[in-house]
């Protein structure tokens, strides 16, 4: 979450909006014996807060260590986009802490001094972040940046209190609540196998290694933002007395104004026409190189950029790894090999086979399609003429523009060319899951709740036969972040008048897990053998840390998507590698079609038929050949779905 702040200052908003990738967590009952066996003497009950923090310290070097060493200085990079961040982590006891970062003429630091005071400091000036908003974050940063904490959290004003055991990222972890001041709880993911800290809140640790007797994880991150890579770390470096002082003159951060808009009553309508984006991001200098290695979703990122000026001779194997717009602008010859159009052509197929169902006539016509998410272009021409519904509730005032994310979810579920439901009609809320207070973004699910029972009030006015059945929301929600119990209240109400309600916390809401795909940006997105491991998880399945098996996790295309661009009504922008907000709109699309054939479905025939009628594909790693499904097969799905009595 700390690294989440470090976004929202340095990036540009258009780079990154949205394309995080949400972890949902989900308690079982494998999780709950890992915790029953880790704790011992104590029988069945659950390990004690003291046992846990104990076991992670004694990981790490033990307490004697922690308490004698005065200072660690760890030195990386961080990278988010095309931006790469030098970065500085200096921390001392009992909770100090402080954050410095450059990157290009940017520079900033954020640090927690002797009197337990956050700050942060950028070229906007230099500001106190100690208020209730702040607590959670100034509990998110000592956790995660400062390893003294863990040993000094009573004298810090921490509370901490045991909640059990979940899953992270596919591993079992126990958890704990940290909560300072007022400030709302923040869970803490330690390890159940090695007893080490994996999380906090959304932030990552990893990779740890010895520093001087000390285990230090070398990789942090957040979502798939801000990546950090630790270079080096060492232990009791000389630090000047003023090392972790708020800046002289700090003053409060401005303050931003939200606003809610919605149609007169007892009626529809679009109550804003946000103005087309404007990125206009300038010339290229130097074209990145593609790594298929890297998790960072927008290596070479080309959108409304000018690369007219660059030789592009022998690149083609990290062009067509490139996003782009329909405002690029390239040079008069691109290379053999390298052809725009017919990426972006190809990456209008939402795959699958599923073009062949509209041809039968099977493309959500009557069906009502729910969307919850940024200011969207009302105009385009991809959904404009089934647009039955633009509100905002909770957004902010001075952004009076549309945003990336929202015309490419909308396309991606209902586009009238490349969308999975091309006539199911659309009813769309504007929300903001959040504020922006003292300079960082302050996650609240209230709004986001709020839209859903918005969206289910709509739907009361609707005739039967046209009602919304299926929301599509392309974030998640976390236990101890603020509005985690709205969200689930309201997909409860969903639920419960036959709206599904898809989220990247699904696993969560319904236990049902899903993930995205990769193609390679040549091949026939209606091939299935076309499909393999998503851009960012590719790694991990593959060294086994996150793999999974055939009938676990419902598979869908993400990567190598063309979507509607926000920049004007005609306008088109290709992404050659997404994330779980591009999956959720295209299962919402194939809820839509199985909804016109079936009137009775329910989220759960829906997904056990889907896993039942899909296919497992196979891909190579080395000397081994994994089975990667199950890859939801469309035609297969609704022919099963049309069979009486499945």
């Amino acid at each position: 979450m700390i690294m989440k702040r470090i976004t929202f200052c340095i990036a540009r908003s258009p780079v990154v909006a949205g394309l995080g990738l949400a972890c949902s967590v989900v308690a079982g009952s494998a999780l709950a014996q890992t915790a029953a066996a880790s704790q011992g003497a104590e029988g069945n009950q659950a390990p004690s807060v003291q046992m846990i923090v104990e076991r992670h310290v004694k990981a790490v070097g033990g307490s004697a260590l922690l308490e004698g060493t005065k200072s660690i200085v760890m030195k990386g990079t961080g990278k988010e986009g095309e931006a790469e961040i030098q970065l500085t982590i200096t921390a001392a006891p009992p909770g100090r802490c402080l954050l410095a970062g450059e990157v290009k003429e940017f520079n900033f630091r954020t640090g927690c001094d002797s009197d337990g005071v956050f700050w942060r400091q950028d070229p906007s000036g230099a500001r106190e972040m100690n208020s209730a908003e702040s607590a959670r974050d100034v509990t998110e940063m000592l956790f995660s940046l400062n390893p003294f904490v863990i040993v000094h959290w009573k004298e810090l004003g921490f509370t901490l209190e045991s909640a059990g055991s979940e899953t992270l990222d596919g591993n079992p972890t126990l958890v704990v609540n940290a909560a300072r001041q007022q400030g709302a709880a923040v869970p803490l993911y330690f390890d159940a196998r090695s007893g080490l800290l994996a999380g906090v809140g959304e932030s990552r640790l990893s990779d740890y290694r010895d520093a001087g007797g000390w285990k230090v994880p070398f990789k942090l991150r957040s979502g798939k933002g801000l990546q950090i890579t630790i270079a080096e770390a060492k232990l009791d470096t000389p630090l000047p007395a003023d090392t972790f002082a708020k800046p002289a003159g700090a003053s409060p951060a401005p303050k931003f104004a939200y606003e809610t808009h919605l149609s007169p009553a007892q009626t529809l309508s679009l109550v804003r026409r946000p103005q087309a984006a404007n990125f206009n991001f300038g010339p290229v200098r130097q074209l990145a190189h593609y790594k298929p290695e890297s998790q960072d979703p927008f290596q070479i990122d080309l959108r409304s950029r000018d690369v007219s000026g660059l030789d592009l001779s022998g690149r083609v194997s990290d062009l067509v790894q490139a996003s782009f717009d329909d405002r690029t602008k390239w040079p008069a010859v691109l290379p053999t090999g390298f052809e725009p159009a017919r990426l972006a052509e190809l990456g209008r197929n939402p795959g699958l086979g599923v073009r062949q169902l509209h041809r039968r006539g099977i493309t959500g016509k009557g069906i009502g399609i729910g969307i919850i998410d940024q200011p969207l272009l009302v105009d385009h021409v991809e959904y404009r003429d089934r647009l039955r519904l633009y509100e905002e509730i909770h957004v902010m005032t001075a952004e009076p523009n549309a945003a990336m994310h929202g015309a490419a979810v909308t396309s991606l579920a209902a586009g009238k060319t490349l969308g999975v439901a091309p006539e199911a009609e659309v009813y769309f809320i504007a929300e903001t899951h959040g504020e922006v207070k003292e300079g960082k973004f302050d996650w609240d699910f209230k709004p986001l709740a709020q839209s859903i029972e918005r969206l289910l009030e709509v739907n009361r006015q609707l005739p039967q036969e046209k009602r919304i059945r299926v929301i599509s929301i392309s974030v998640g929600w976390s236990r101890g972040q603020t509005g985690f119990a709205e969200a689930n209240a309201a997909v409860e109400h969903a639920t419960k008048e036959g709206v599904f309600v898809i989220s990247t916390a699904l696993e969560q809401t319904y236990h049902l897990a899903f993930h995205g795909l990769g193609r390679e940006p040549l091949a026939d997105p209606d091939a299935f053998e076309s499909y393999g491991l998503g851009s960012w998880w590719a790694q991990s399945f593959l060294d086994g840390s996150r793999r999974f098996a055939p009938g676990q996790r419902l598979l869908v295309p993400m990567d190598s998507r063309t979507t509607a661009s926000p920049t004007g009504p005609e306008d088109y922008v290709h992404y050659s590698a997404g994330g779980w907000s591009w999956s959720v709109p295209y299962l919402a699309g194939l809820y839509a079609l199985g909804c016109q054939v079936r009137a009775d479905l329910t989220p759960a025939l829906f997904w056990d038929t889907a896993l039942k009628t899909g296919r497992t594909v196979k891909v190579s790693h080395g000397t081994e050949t994994l089975e990667l499904g199950t890859v939801a097969d469309p035609g297969a799905l609704i022919e099963a779905l049309r069979k009486p009595g499945t």
